[in-house]
């Protein structure tokens, strides 16, 4: 920066604890320019701009080749100070606002340049940093003066997704069963169900499966369950990505011919990044996986799609565990039986519902059945009544 220019800032003003934005918010801030001495300035702007951008490298030498794409959703500008020459000229994919107009020449001193935004009202995806690729919301302030290198600073906006009140689906148990034959080293058969109290998490809140293993077999079993997350990028055609375990645990052994009844509890951390399923070149999905660890045989497993969302979605438990799910005698040391006397709930589908397409999409947010190959849905079922009237009174809290 010029000597002659002791400061450049933005600085928004928070509307919540949280420091976050969504759709239709009120942006509002400054510019603060501090200069030593008279300069004469083209143009001073602050710009708020929503931008998606993806991109990677796969082969080596001559076999190299890049991927990339990127996607704009919008950009608002508001001009402090614009060239007489160029005053009211139209931009190219960019809102123009205008609020009090300044002279081109800045005084010594510090001035402060007060700016006033709006975000759209349009499906835009959340604030996001993966591995190859990133959603960023950014205040930007450019000063341009003659003959003189252009200074910009910059700050970043925490933009969320919330609740609109089609996210019913999220309240939804799911509940799932595998069996399995042992038919090499041991005979006999072994099942595992599964049942989520929910489909929808926020970030900090506790994911609880009940679980109930039938070992009618010949072998010793282990429970293992995990919570995987996947980033998908999408550039050109072609895709690309990675999974981390966010959660990847393995229980006590469940003895041949022992039945048991197990809670597992698994904590969503609080920095985790919430599902993303309404960008076109950016997908990020969870699957959660309960299965029988069997030696020398593949493991019997559920698989869920589980959705993460920012606290400000909060999607109330379930109040109960499977009805009938006493403890089978005696319970296996370090497990959790499920507390007896207390309804289940009832097993419930997945949605039927596509990817929604972006910008500017209407429809459920996010879309816990979009998700890719690998990660498999339990077998749909008829939602209850009662799951539809709770849903009906959550909706009115919104």
């Amino acid at each position: 920066m010029s000597r002659s220019i002791k400061e450049l800032s933005v600085h928004y003003n928070p509307i919540n604890e949280r420091n976050t934005f969504t759709s239709g918010d009120i942006v509002e801030g400054r510019v603060v320019l501090e200069v030593t001495k008279e300069i004469k300035v083209d143009s001073l702007f602050v710009k708020l701009t929503g931008d998606a951008h993806v991109s990677w490298t796969e082969g080596t030498g001559d076999d190299e080749r890049s991927y990339r794409d990127y996607e704009r959703y919008f950009k608002i500008k508001q001009y402090f100070i614009q060239e007489s020459s160029k005053r009211g000229q139209s931009e190219r994919n960019t809102t123009l606002l205008y609020g009090e107009t300044y002279g081109p020449v800045i005084k010594p001193g510090s001035h402060v340049f007060p700016f006033r935004f709006q975000l759209p009202q349009q499906n835009m995806p959340p604030s996001f940093n993966g591995v190859l690729g990133w959603v960023n919301y950014i205040l930007t302030v450019k000063l341009s003066r003659p003959w003189k290198p252009t200074s910009t600073t910059y700050t970043v906006l925490n933009f969320v997704v919330t609740n609109d009140g089609t996210n019913d689906h999220l309240l939804q148990p799911q509940s799932g069963t595998q069996e399995k034959k042992i038919k090499l080293f041991g005979s006999g058969q072994m099942s595992l169900t599964a049942t989520t109290d929910k489909t929808g998490y926020m970030q900090g809140e506790m994911i609880r499966v009940f679980v109930d293993i039938d070992n009618s077999s010949s072998r010793d079993v282990k429970l293992k369950y995990s919570l995987k997350q996947q980033q998908i990028f999408f550039a050109e055609g072609s895709s690309n990505g990675a999974y981390t375990h966010i959660v990847k645990e393995t229980r006590d052994l469940i003895p041949s011919g022992q039945k048991t009844k197990i809670i597992v509890d698994m904590i969503v951390p609080h920095d985790l990044t919430v599902t993303i399923e309404n960008c076109r070149i950016i997908k990020v999905q969870y699957e959660l996986k309960v299965s029988l660890g069997v030696s020398f045989a593949s493991d019997p497993a559920v698989r869920f799609p589980v959705v993460i969302l920012p606290p400000e979605q909060h999607c109330p438990p379930w109040r109960g565990p499977p009805g009938g799910f006493q403890s089978y005698p005696p319970p296996q040391p370090n497990l959790v039986p499920y507390p007896p006397g207390e309804l289940p709930p009832p097993p419930a589908g997945l949605y039927d519902s596509t990817v929604l397409p972006h910008p500017g999409a209407a429809g459920v947010y996010p879309n816990p059945d979009a998700f890719q190959p690998g990660f498999h849905p339990a077998p749909s079922a008829q939602k209850s009544t009662l799951f539809t009237l709770y849903a009906r009174c959550l909706r009115n809290l919104f």
